[in-house]
């Protein structure tokens, strides 16, 4: 079964592609299916990210409406609508109108903003590392990523441990077991509130060299418990649609897992991985 469960286009703003375009690549790479997970926020001209709830109805709209005329043309791929949620407190009520209005089929929650630092990307994202030692940086993404679990708006955690695409290059690869109490406790909650997990893979191409997160979380997370486990290349253009997306198959085998889940309006269903 090749899914692609985390896919933008141009309808994000750092993305690129028609929808039309993202569904051809898909079928010509032999998948069965996409989701199309486009952020919610948008980058204004001041440089900074918003979510506007008027806007962001009508633009997922817009997504589901070519959706919906694509699938004629394209019966055999299954083509999916669901949303990136950013998590920052201010935007929570936003996020939850928002999900309440429009009928996904899939959410993703996503953390990429620690104490004001986007430590993903941008121009800020070296001020995040810079005044910090590993242990510091690492447990304080990690909480924030905690406060994310307790809200639980979503079906899965995005790019777990995000905070290693940067974190790498100012300190190397990270001790995945200096921080395992922060992660158990959080994959824990996970377990206990049904929230899935996303093998990302766009860290395979990105400085980590590896999925997001890690094979030792992967297969902590089954021991949680936790069965919801869904594979997403995070792709921004195209033609990067199934970047490092092997590797993370691999690596979901190695962890131990036989199925990876789909969705259906938000419904979970647990398929073979072939």
């Amino acid at each position: 079964m090749r899914v692609n469960y985390h896919v933008h286009n141009r309808y994000s703003s750092d993305g690129r592609g028609t929808t039309e375009e993202v569904v051809a690549r898909a079928v010509e790479l032999g998948f069965d299916e996409v989701c199309l997970t486009n952020h919610v926020e948008t980058l204004g001209p001041d440089g900074e990210w918003h979510v506007d709830l008027v806007e962001a109805r009508d633009r997922f709209e817009q997504v589901r409406h070519e959706i919906e005329a694509l699938r004629p043309r394209f019966p055999a791929l299954r083509i999916l609508l669901g949303a990136e949620f950013e998590y920052r407190p201010e935007w929570v009520d936003l996020l939850e109108r928002l999900a309440a209005t429009i009928e996904f089929d899939f959410v993703i929650g996503s953390l990429h903003v620690v104490d004001g630092h986007n430590i993903s990307g941008g121009a800020d994202v070296a001020e995040y590392f810079q005044d910090k030692d590993c242990a510091e940086a690492y447990a304080r993404y990690f909480a924030a990523l905690e406060d994310m679990v307790e809200w639980g708006g979503f079906d899965v955690v995005g790019h777990f441990d995000l905070v290693k695409r940067f974190g790498s290059k100012f300190y190397g690869p990270y001790p995945v077991e200096a921080f395992e109490d922060q992660i158990v406790a959080i994959l824990e909650r996970m377990a206990r509130r049904g929230i899935g997990l996303e093998v990302n893979t766009a860290g395979v191409v990105q400085p980590p060299g590896e999925p997001y997160p890690n094979l030792p979380i992967i297969q902590r997370a089954r021991e949680m418990g936790i069965t919801t486990l869904t594979l997403g290349t995070d792709s921004h253009w195209p033609e990067r649609f199934d970047q490092g997306w092997e590797a993370g198959l691999q690596l979901v085998r190695e962890a131990g897992f036989g199925e990876v889940t789909t969705f259906s309006r938000r419904i979970r269903r647990n398929v073979r991985i072939v």
